[in-house]
């Protein structure tokens, strides 16, 4: 059964990241950059090809995380969690893949609209406040699931997930 008023928080909420919040970066970037006299940054072919592909690998990104989180038995919204902590496929990239999404998407705004200040000031404060949100949600997850989480954080990056090693030949330690 679903709760009408958990619906409309998921629905304010998405609104809010999805519209409030980039609206917010646009228009304090722009206004940013009108203040500033800051001139819009190159148009040049590698701005182009940046953009193209962040925005749909961070839309990829956030639609994976959120299958993983309805296989955890939740959603990403705080009024209805998943009742296991998810650590699988995109939340073995790192603890927030949704998050991670999300700022690449960002990111792709921001180079599409080419404005020094969003890039500079406004993307950098929505980071900023980002992060504090996720260590406060993070405090949560270890009360709820302690040791589990625990664990899960010490192997896992918070927001970037960390380059992995091609082994292109074996190591001189290994041994058959």
């Amino acid at each position: 059964m679903f709760d009408p008023a958990i619906r409309t928080h998921q629905i304010r909420d998405a609104l809010c990241y999805w519209l409030v919040i980039p609206a917010a970066v646009i228009a304090s970037g722009k206004a940013i950059d009108i203040l500033l006299g800051l001139p819009d940054f190159s148009s040049g072919p590698l701005r182009m090809v940046l953009t193209g592909a962040l925005f749909p690998a961070g839309l990829i990104l956030i639609f994976l995380s959120m299958k993983d989180l309805s296989d955890g038995g939740g959603t990403p919204n705080p009024r209805r969690p998943p009742k296991k902590l998810v650590t699988a496929r995109s939340y073995s990239l790192c603890r927030h893949p949704m998050f991670l999404g999300y700022d690449l998407c960002a990111l792709a705004v921001v180079l599409w609209f080419r404005s020094p200040g969003m890039l500079l000031i406004s993307f950098p404060v929505f980071l900023l406040l980002q992060i504090r949100f996720l260590r406060k949600e993070e405090k949560i997850l270890r009360g709820k699931f302690r040791q589990h989480y625990t664990d899960y954080a010490a192997r896992t990056p918070f927001l970037l997930p960390r380059p992995r090693r091609m082994q292109f030949w074996p190591r001189q330690d290994a041994k058959k």
